[in-house]
């Protein structure tokens, strides 16, 4: 389901703003874009615009060709037309796989979830301190956890009426078999302390199946995209 221009670029913005702040990512924004210095990955800026205009799509574009190693994450629908302006501009496309989703947050359970296993707990830490610089009023890591090994992880942010949730994990030899929803629900009843509306991740396509089941849906596809020296690069691995 998609929703209208005004009301995507909105979410998208609350989402980049609680995604990044879980993150600790160094961040800044223009008119049409909000970008994150990905010191943990390429070590230069992320973008990220929401069904931009082909002029405001040039003039981002512009800066992101700048350097090879950056990338710009399109949130919207026209996946055909983000490529073309990208070929315009000097760039192509590396996925659009990803969804940014969304939730009615009153729809879901304000309740730790019962998890069935005595050996199994639930770990909950605040991030932060009282001087801690951040947009999020809050920010919360949790985890499920047996025998000090942990079975599944994530994080959920609190951002106006938003919840942002991000870096959702289960371990590779503990999946399917519940442990992530699990976890959405944990987040989702720390989240539903505050005075939300609306829930906001950015999912894999994996990810997409679960948190439908959630109740969750889809604004956009997100059309991640890269300079041709960088694709050139990616080809040769």
């Amino acid at each position: 389901m998609m929703v209208g221009s005004t009301e995507l670029a909105a979410h998208a913005t609350a989402w980049f703003t609680g995604w990044s702040a879980l993150r600790s990512y160094q961040s800044r924004s223009g008119p049409d874009f909000c970008a994150a210095l990905r010191l943990d990955s390429t070590g230069d800026w992320e973008y990220f615009t929401a069904a931009p205009t082909p002029a405001a799509f040039a003039t981002v574009a512009a800066e992101v060709t700048e350097s090879a190693q950056r990338a710009l994450c399109v949130i919207g629908p026209d996946i055909h037309g983000y490529v073309d302006l990208a070929h315009q501009s000097g760039m192509g496309m590396v996925s659009n796989s990803e969804h940014l989703m969304a939730c009615a947050m009153e729809t879901q359970d304000n309740q730790d979830p019962f998890l069935g296993d005595p050996e199994l707990s639930l770990t909950v830490r605040k991030m932060g301190g009282k001087r801690s610089a951040s947009p999020c009023h809050a920010r919360f890591t949790v985890a499920i956890i047996r025998d000090h090994a942990v079975l599944a992880s994530g994080s959920v942010g609190i951002y106006g009426e938003y919840a942002i949730f991000d870096d959702l994990q289960t371990h590779v030899d503990h999946r399917r078999r519940g442990f992530g929803m699990l976890m959405m629900r944990t987040l989702t009843a720390r989240a539903l302390d505050y005075p939300i509306t609306t829930g906001l991740l950015l999912a894999s396509t994996s990810g997409q199946r679960l948190y439908s089941k959630l109740g969750w849906r889809s604004l956009s596809p997100v059309t991640v995209l890269v300079p041709k020296e960088r694709l050139a690069e990616m080809a040769k691995l």
